[in-house]
């Protein structure tokens, strides 16, 4: 069998008075045998003869990231098409370094800059306990210069087919007090929130703490004893209110209407495959869907073409390669978000779809919280995606997720924004949709009615569901929607 294990388990300081506890598992289970083309949601077209073909799934893990001490970074690359595996490789080893590099040479410009502001030499600027740390505009800024030069160097590098080829890359960096989250494609970061629990309900919280729970069984018999020899640390239950899961990335698909009218505005085409093959009528009521607060198993989802043609077939709008893609408007320009992370923030998952494609946002949290340790977390989600798969296709996708148990004495001062607790406010804002679009689309009826509307018009002019939505990118518009060469 091609797929493989990964575990690791470690501990690390970043940011003062933040600890992470983290645990990654990248295909703890082997593909179904009648996978008869993997990754559909991702390419049309894909040998159906390989149904143990390699593993497409990739991560990264960086420690004393851009070599400062308290900073890191998580990463998950899911590559599609034939040489997925090869895409979502070179991002691993190149997209970390690249990053990397720009942070350093940043950091020392600044610090340049100041001595020479105060009068002083810029001899020997280049010790790095010297450097000051970066604001929120100068990382990002790092963090989308290198996600464009890893695109395009992956253009260029004849050993990376990327023609019809591709990977996600979702990543997580600390800096500075802040977490910054960088997405393409449609790979997802999820951070678990407890609310404060109001003082009329402390007395409820022995109470609480005593009711059983249906709880997901934890079997394959991999203990935390076999990646942790000394034990596997334990967490204390957190005493609060409800537990939120609260995304930090948005799937980047035609699903979203921003999306659609981006890539049209290049020539795309948006259809279906069940379109495209006469089986369902066609239409552009594909609403705004918010995955992640709901699973879609409705059917093939709406894909990118270049218009009069059947390729490539994408079910995302943007990621690194896919270069046949990029001039319908598949592009690299991540869509980025930075968050101070607070006392109440207990849990961070950073996975690929495999995970999420049947689990809801909300379940992936809630089943962090069963767990004793991020190890156990991780085995958990993994046999619970896997088990998804096999309820709704007779195939499996890639599996990989990286769990984060958040241990943060941080409170925000004052009227500090920018912080997960504002996000709290307003669970909706990441998404773009009101309350009542959201309400609307995230029931099965809602959206079976989306579909069932098709037929009978084409016309979104009234559809609440036809809003304006997604994350808003930072300090990207220098970036040009298509490459240059």
């Amino acid at each position: 069998c091609a797929c493989h294990r990964l575990v690791n388990v470690m501990e690390h300081n970043t940011i003062p008075s933040l600890t992470l506890c983290v645990a990654v598992i990248i295909d703890l289970f082997p593909n179904h045998h009648n996978n008869h083309h993997r990754n559909t949601r991702h390419y049309r077209y894909l040998p159906s003869t390989e149904p143990h073909k390699e593993n497409q799934d990739d991560l990264s893990i960086t420690l004393k990231f851009a070599g400062e001490q308290g900073d890191a970074m998580f990463a998950v690359y899911d590559g599609h098409g034939t040489d997925g595996h090869v895409c979502a490789k070179y991002a691993k080893q190149r997209l970390p370094k690249s990053i990397a590099k720009h942070i350093r040479q940043r950091r020392v410009q600044r610090y340049q800059a100041d001595l020479k502001a105060a009068g002083k030499s810029t001899k020997g600027s280049w010790d790095p306990s010297s450097w000051p740390m970066l604001d929120v505009e100068d990382y990002e800024a790092c963090c989308l210069k290198s996600y464009i030069e890893v695109n395009k160097a992956m253009h260029d590098d004849d050993a990376v087919p990327d023609k019809l080829s591709g990977t996600t890359a979702t990543a997580v960096s600390f800096h500075g007090g802040r977490m910054t989250v960088c997405n393409v494609g449609d790979s997802r970061v999820v951070v678990g929130h407890r609310l404060k629990r109001k003082p009329d309900e402390e007395e409820k919280v022995e109470i609480d703490n005593e009711e059983e729970e249906e709880k997901v069984e934890i079997d394959g018999g991999y203990g935390a004893s076999h990646a942790y020899p000394m034990g596997m640390p334990s967490f204390a239950k957190k005493s609060g209110g409800e537990l939120l899961a609260l995304p930090l990335t948005r799937d980047q698909t035609p699903y979203r209407k921003d999306e659609r009218e981006r890539v049209r505005k290049l020539g795309a085409e948006i259809k279906s495959i069940d379109q495209m093959e006469d089986r369902e009528p066609m239409h552009d009521n594909w609403g705004d869907l918010v995955l992640g607060k709901e699973v879609d198993i409705h059917g093939d989802p709406p894909r990118v073409w270049v218009k009069g043609n059947n390729y490539p077939g994408t079910a995302f709008t943007r990621s690194l390669g896919d270069r046949l893609a990029e001039d319908i408007g598949v592009i690299a320009k991540p869509e980025i978000i930075t968050r101070e992370l607070t006392a109440n923030d207990e849990y961070l998952v950073v996975a690929s779809d495999g995970v999420f494609e049947f689990l809801t946002n909300q379940q992936v949290i809630e089943m962090c919280d069963q767990c004793e340790n991020p190890l156990q977390a991780c085995e958990l989600l993994v046999k619970a995606a896997y088990d998804k798969w096999l309820v709704h296709e007779r195939r499996t996708d890639d599996i990989t997720v990286i769990v984060l148990f958040l241990e943060s004495k941080h409170r925000p001062k004052g009227d500090v924004t920018g912080t997960t607790a504002d996000m709290v406010k307003n669970p909706n804002a990441m998404y773009g949709m009101d309350q009542a679009a959201s309400s609307k689309l995230l029931t099965s009826e809602g959206r079976a009615g989306v579909r069932a509307s098709a037929a009978a018009s084409n016309d979104t002019s009234d559809d609440p569901l036809a809003t304006e939505s997604g994350i808003k990118p930072q300090s990207l518009d220098e970036i040009p929607e298509t490459n240059p060469n």
